[in-house]
């Protein structure tokens, strides 16, 4: 008998592919989708094997199916492949195969959300009103992620739980994710940004409707470690590295990395997600002492319920959060202290105290420096509620059985941020409140993470402060500076109090700004505007103009008489002549200026921000200002100033665009004299 030999010839079996799914989104009122990729081994049968999850926010262009509307093939890139995975046309587009192999190589779940707003034209992602009139949905991702996180827990086998979340996105997604993120740290064990779209975009209903400036975000992400991440051809690479550092110290993990990529675009996915990996193996953080800004009337974070009558743009602020007490203010843009109106907020904590329990209330208010005391009792859940009335603020100390006194180190309420030049020493005065029925014996602790930009000189001493009263401590502390280049010159310190050998709970930051002398000369020269209209030339371009960036334009700020002299009673801005530190083409361009004055210098105060698109990447700021006294001959008024020089830098060896945006701060002095004109300081 003939035998017959037999060969089988095996093939790999190639797994399924990513899975798009819809549900219907009570928060949005329609029909969403997103993209789920799975690891090639993930069995939705096998119940025992649960998977963390990344939830990815896309670019401009984009939606749940790709990154941004660009295939790799249309810059001349290979796109990724797929392993294991049958050929799909939509893995020419960015980042669908990258995420199919991170899902297998990270053994977790990625969702591709699905930011593309129906009417919506340019980008159509995210933000609707950066169409003028927009009359739909204002799209409160915040919120929706919620409901997003709920359906994928239902439908996927996921560990549910913040330790078992991350959030990460790319250009708009990045601008997206971060504010996600900070609205909702307490869901995320990890967040992180490709290569963010800088600009300050506008979220919330109309009545509302407020600007994000996404680096005022440091006060929401403790207990949420950060990663940055861009390019060395990316067009917009300065804003993420300028993030990193703003965030640097503000009281997180903070990363950053430069891929090498030749253009715009979330390289290195694996990286990125590797730092989420690792976070998830870790206990999520949780805070003893938080600070969170959010501009919608009610919301909620670590356990406390916020609910408000408000209904006007900026934000409700609530500050150095404890058991023993909290800031509640308002601000209509940080970190300068214009506060909103007053209006009704209600702040409710979780139940983290004695039921049906008597408690001490005491309140100092910003607005006239009273302080007063009331009786307040918990539910017979445990959770307190503190009415508030907005405006400037106020700061709360709850006092009781088993809380630490409510010692508390108050705000600057003209601008947040401190203030000195480099290798210079300067000695810092804080205002101190001791909310408590007894007198406290406070030891203060200064300290910065921040160790190459800024040295602590001198410590507070020991002071004691009489109860129920707010003192005023002089050379509270001394700093140095080390100014640094490549947005370097930006730190946090953090002030901790011990009262009887105790650390307390209740942290303080301040964000620090080291200054350099800018460089001086004879042809410095200053313009007002004070209702007066003028051309003005300007270094400024828009896309595929940046090879010619000078033109001229007309200016109209302020308001008042017209005549270019500031006044009091009048709302002015000012403008200034001189070469740019960073573009050695720029010698004779104007460029608006955003003073830095702060309660120790409170002869201004700004009253708004005008935003002017002067290169592709970020809007120019105008402050409009305000005077609090009229200048003497004998007692000038002061103005600290900031400005930002721009540049269009080249770049070579790109494929997408062959220049970066590039910005560069200065800093001078000026004074305003009793004419009403402005002269430079030399240093």
């Amino acid at each position: 008998m003939k035998k017959i030999a037999i060969f089988i010839v095996l093939f790999p079996v190639l797994a399924l592919s990513y899975n798009d799914e819809s549900h219907y989104s009570e928060c949005f009122g329609m029909t969403r989708y997103f993209r789920v990729f799975t690891p090639l081994n993930y069995d939705p049968k096998n119940v025992d094997k649960k998977y963390s999850v990344i939830y990815f926010f896309h670019g401009c262009g984009g939606s749940y199916r790709k990154n941004g509307p660009y295939t790799y093939q249309d810059f001349g890139l290979t796109p990724p492949k797929a392993e294991n995975r049958p050929q799909d046309p939509d893995y020419d587009f960015p980042n669908n195969a990258d995420f199919e192999n991170e899902a297998t190589s990270k053994d977790v779940i990625i969702i591709a959300v699905d930011g593309k707003i129906p009417g919506m034209t340019d980008c159509g992602v995210y933000f609707p009103h950066m169409m003028d009139n927009w009359k739909g949905n204002s799209f409160n991702f915040s919120i929706y992620i919620r409901e997003l996180i709920d359906v994928v827990d239902t439908r996927y086998n996921t560990l549910v739980g913040p330790q078992h979340r991350a959030i990460s996105g790319h250009s708009m997604g990045g601008q997206m994710a971060t504010w996600v993120a900070a609205t909702n740290p307490h869901l995320f064990s990890s967040a992180s940004e490709f290569g963010y779209s800088p600009d300050y975009y506008k979220v919330g209903e109309p009545d509302y409707l407020t600007t994000i400036d996404i680096r005022q975000l440091w006060r929401n992400l403790r207990g949420i470690p950060f990663r940055h991440s861009t390019n060395t051809k990316d067009w917009l690479k300065y804003y993420t590295t300028q993030l990193y550092q703003t965030y640097l110290g503000g009281g997180f993990k903070n990363e950053f990395y430069m891929a090498d990529f030749c253009m715009h675009h979330a390289a290195r996915a694996d990286l990125q997600f590797d730092f989420h990996k690792k976070h998830f193996s870790q206990p999520k953080q949780t805070v003893e002492c938080f600070s969170f800004i959010n501009l919608y009337p009610n919301f909620e974070i670590w356990g406390y319920k916020v609910s408000s009558d408000k209904k006007e743009k900026g934000w409700i602020y609530l500050h150095d959060v404890t058991k023993n007490g909290l800031g509640i203010y308002t601000r209509e843009r940080l970190p300068w202290a214009k506060s909103l109106t007053n209006f009704d907020i209600s702040v409710t904590s979780p139940p983290i105290y004695k039921p049906n329990q008597a408690y001490m209330l005491s309140r100092y208010s910003y607005k006239d420096g009273s302080i007063t005391t009331a009786p307040i009792e918990t539910n017979n859940e445990g959770r307190i509620t503190i009415q508030s009335t907005g405006g400037l603020g106020e700061e709360l100390g709850i006092s009781g059985e088993g809380l630490q006194p409510p010692v508390i180190v108050l705000t600057d309420t003209i601008n947040e941020n401190l203030y000195l030049y480099k290798n210079s020493t300067k000695e810092f005065s804080f205002e101190v409140a001791n909310l408590s029925a007894t007198p406290q014996t406070v030891d203060f602790i200064v300290s910065t993470e921040n160790k190459n930009l800024l040295k602590i000189i001198k410590q507070p001493k020991k002071v004691t402060i009489p109860a129920l009263s707010k003192i005023t401590i002089d050379s509270f502390f001394a700093c140095k500076g080390t100014f640094l280049p490549n947005y370097q010159n930006t730190g946090f310190i953090k002030i901790n109090l011990a009262i009887n050998g105790v650390i307390q709970n209740r942290e303080h930051y301040r964000k620090f700004v080291v200054k350099d002398f800018s460089k001086v000369v004879d042809s410095f020269k200053i313009k007002i505007f004070d209702g007066k209209t003028e051309e003005l030339k300007l270094y400024q371009y828009k896309w595929n103009e940046w090879n010619n960036p000078f033109s001229s334009d007309f200016i109209s700020e302020g308001s008042g008489n017209g005549n270019g002299k500031a006044e009091l009673g009048e709302v002015f801005s000012i403008w200034i002549q001189t070469p740019s530190t960073i573009e050695d083409k720029d010698i004779a361009s104007w460029h608006p200026v955003i003073p830095l004055n702060d309660r120790n210098n409170p002869d201004v105060l700004i009253d708004k921000i005008h935003e002017r698109q002067m290169n592709t990447g970020r809007n120019c700021l105008s402050a409009q200002i305000r005077l609090n006294r009229a200048p003497t001959k004998s007692r000038p008024v002061r103005i600290p100033i900031q400005v930002e020089f721009l540049q269009a830098e080249p770049m070579d060896k790109d494929c997408h665009r062959n220049t970066a945006d590039k910005f560069e701060y200065a800093y001078y002095d000026i004074i305003l004299l009793p004419n009403g004109t402005c002269k430079l300081i030399k240093p």
